[in-house]
């Protein structure tokens, strides 16, 4: 790979960031409402079953290929919202 196919790739990347960005912020937007309702339902945050169905569907979204990787990004993103939700359900108490 020469210098311009990786700097090009580095700029889609970057591209793809900010579109990243912006789709995790409405994310957690939304992690707020259902905050709001599991406490106003007394709901537990954490809920293996549906986030193992979800990461179920978003690896075989992914392919055989990406799937390791996007399991753990979304691990991640599921561990981010738990501490958003316990924090916001532990704010309005």
């Amino acid at each position: 790979m020469d210098t311009s196919a990786i700097d090009a790739a580095r700029t889609e990347i970057d591209r793809i960031n900010r579109e990243l960005t912006a789709l995790l912020v409405e994310r957690m937007i939304q992690v707020d409402q259902v905050a709001r309702w599991k406490a106003a339902n007394n709901q537990p945050v954490f809920v293996p079953a549906r986030e193992e169905a979800i990461i179920e569907k978003v690896c075989a979204q992914a392919g055989a290929e990406f799937a390791p990787e996007i399991e753990k990004i979304f691990r991640a993103v599921f561990a981010a919202s738990r501490d958003r939700e316990t924090r916001l359900i532990g704010e309005d108490e």
